[in-house]
């Protein structure tokens, strides 16, 4: 067992400044620096191209470092984060006046930090070892090391005159800073505005915030193939999670790290964003920088994201982000399904949520093969004509002719046609109106939408 080691440093003392944080709250974090693996594209597949992934970037799977969130101070409990946040580490949340306290183990084999940009801090709590007047600013933690960083949210934290309530700064181990960073150590710290803080520090203003970082993480010493043009750790639209629903006051926090190579465009596809009292849809980035701008979710559709760089463009800084459409009825609702217990056999539940009698259902189905990649099958489900009466659940049973199904993660059913005994008959208006999907583990949630569909015959 890890033996683990507490240092414990006094808390800074209270400025004599008139710009000095007033009492707040004091919110506490736990978090540890873990070796993780990390795909870069887990579909295997360049989603925005419904192709394969390009050469030389067919490598994806490297060795990194993640800052990953706990619950307990006995680091035990994982806390989830969105899946947007990707590589990131987890969001550090803070409203002007508070006192926020990182509880960080280090379970990896080198020396390591938390150093924050933007928030006040005593030399101790400073995270970076250089140097200095005084020696040595920092204290690296060892490997199986404890440290708890103290930090305050003072008014120069926060946003200033004509930015958004809440606006979003870097936070990074600083040893061998640029190293450690391409490994993985990095995450974001949002402060927003005194008063203007929900009770878990989030702005009252906005419905939804998604937090991006544009980097290039070099993987294979300067060598193209290992340049992973990245979105949070992900490349070629294998990004998840950025949607949102029409009609959303929507925040993006963007920055970028990373080293010459890491001059950036943000763009959006489909809408625009302002601040500052102005629209834009590109938004420019340098190593550290951060920008914070809004925007209303009022179109409806499937759009790209991504760098504007070309170089990046090409070597896959892309993403999707997705605006849903006001919910239309689905006039049945999926229950209980089994697909894996006879690979040849599935069965699942339908309850009839109309108003009218139904006749039959012709279902289509598609398959997970891997996060994000969703193949189309050939299968088309028939039920039979026996009558499903408003509100009735009906049992269905199903023959696969998958050639593998043991290496199917998933599979989503939407009917394609509904025909009710008095002859009509409903139609999706698209393939989000109405799906359900039957994980194998049983317990991933259901996407509020499904990536774009694979349907090359190319091998993977």
């Amino acid at each position: 067992m890890m033996m683990l080691t507490t240092l414990v440093v006094a808390a800074p003392q209270a400025s004599g400044s008139k710009k000095a944080a007033a009492a707040g709250h004091v919110r506490r974090y736990y978090i540890a620096a873990e070796e993780v693996t990390w795909d870069f594209a887990p579909s295997h597949r360049n989603l925005m191209a419904n192709g394969p992934i390009p050469l030389p970037y067919i490598e994806t799977k490297y060795s990194k470092i993640r800052y990953i969130e706990y619950s307990d101070a006995e680091f035990k409990n994982k806390k989830p984060q969105p899946e947007w946040l990707g590589i990131l580490g987890p969001i550090i949340r803070a409203e002007v006046g508070d006192t926020v306290e990182v509880h960080f183990l280090n379970r990896t084999q080198y020396p390591l930090t938390i150093h924050p940009h933007g928030l006040r801090y005593t030399k101790q709590h400073e995270g970076a070892v250089y140097a200095g007047a005084a020696g040595q600013s920092a204290t690296p933690v060892n490997g199986g090391q404890e440290f708890t960083y103290i930090w305050k949210a003072d008014e120069n934290s926060g946003p200033g005159p004509g930015q958004p309530s809440s606006i979003v700064w870097p936070y990074h181990s600083h040893i061998d800073e640029p190293n450690e960073v391409n490994a993985g150590l990095i995450g974001p710290i949002i402060v927003t505005a005194r008063g203007k803080a929900k009770p878990d520090g989030s702005p009252k203003d906005v419905d939804q915030e998604f937090v991006t970082l544009f980097m290039v993480f070099d993987e294979q010493k300067g060598q193209e193939r290992g340049m992973m043009h990245a979105i949070n750790g992900y490349i070629f639209g294998n990004l998840p999670g950025l949607v949102v629903n029409q009609g959303s006051r929507v925040r993006w926090h963007l920055f970028a790290m990373g080293s010459e190579r890491d001059i950036h465009t943000a763009h959006w596809h489909g809408k625009v964003a302002f601040t500052g009292g102005h629209h834009v849809d590109v938004v420019p980035l340098l190593p550290a920088q951060t920008a914070t701008v809004d925007m209303i979710a009022d179109n409806p559709g499937s759009w790209m994201f991504h760098c504007h760089v070309a170089d990046h463009m090409e070597g896959g800084m892309m993403a999707l982000f997705t605006v849903l459409g006001h919910e239309k009825a689905c006039p049945v609702h999926f229950g209980p399904g089994d697909f894996w217990k006879d690979p040849k056999h599935a069965s699942f539940s339908v309850t009839n949520a109309s108003t009218k009698p139904i006749k039959h259902i012709n279902f289509v189905s598609s398959v997970f093969i891997r996060p994000q990649n969703l193949k189309a099958t050939l299968d088309s489900w028939t039920t039979s004509a026996t009558s499903q009466g408003q509100g009735a659940t009906s049992r269905y049973e199903a023959v696969l002719a998958m050639h593998d199904p043991g290496a199917i993660l998933g599979w989503v059913l939407s009917p394609a046609a509904i025909q009710y005994e008095d002859g009509t008959v409903w139609k999706p208006d698209d393939r989000l109106q109405c799906f359900h999907v039957y994980w194998r583990d049983g317990s991933t949630k259901q996407p509020k939408v499904l990536p774009p569909l694979q349907n090359s015959e190319e091998q993977d």
